[in-house]
């Protein structure tokens, strides 16, 4: 998907989303984390403290620049936009964290309260215990903060 053009790669996301309505949502969020997992990297992109910046969900595929942030934001926007969210997910976040120790920034979303943690560990499914003390909760977005509502 992150080969092609941008209004090929938008519909490969939209069928990609639809797709997984028809998971479970455990399985659905496994998908999830490994598709954003592997989009392309760029050093910077999105700055975490101006969400108001941020780009829209087809803005964001389109563009198809992914900070560790941005990939985050993908992550989020798939989530809210398929049929899982209102249904199996009731609760999702965007935190950003930062370690206290080595000063780096964690982006993760934050499914059911934290019953499930993407983007804490590459490509990897873990729950709120996996975030440590040394991470500092720095923002945290919702869908009614990033005006998601509105879709």
């Amino acid at each position: 998907m992150w080969n092609f053009k941008p209004e090929e790669r938008l519909r490969e996301w939209k069928s990609f989303r639809n797709n997984l309505s028809q998971l479970e949502l455990e399985p659905a969020l496994e998908a999830v984390c490994k598709l954003w997992s592997y989009a392309p990297y760029v050093n910077h992109y999105l700055s975490p403290d101006l969400p108001e910046e941020w780009p829209d969900p087809w803005t964001l595929v389109h563009e198809n620049y992914y900070c560790d942030l941005a990939k985050s934001l993908g992550m989020f926007y798939t989530l809210y936009l398929c049929h899982h969210y209102g249904r199996d997910i009731q609760q999702l976040e965007l935190e950003v964290y930062r370690n206290s120790q080595n000063a780096e920034w964690h982006y993760i979303v934050s499914i059911n309260k934290g019953k499930y943690i993407l983007n804490l560990v590459f490509n990897t499914i873990v729950n709120k215990s996996s975030i440590t003390r040394d991470l500092v909760l720095k923002h945290q977005y919702n869908v009614e903060d990033l005006k998601l509502d509105l879709y």
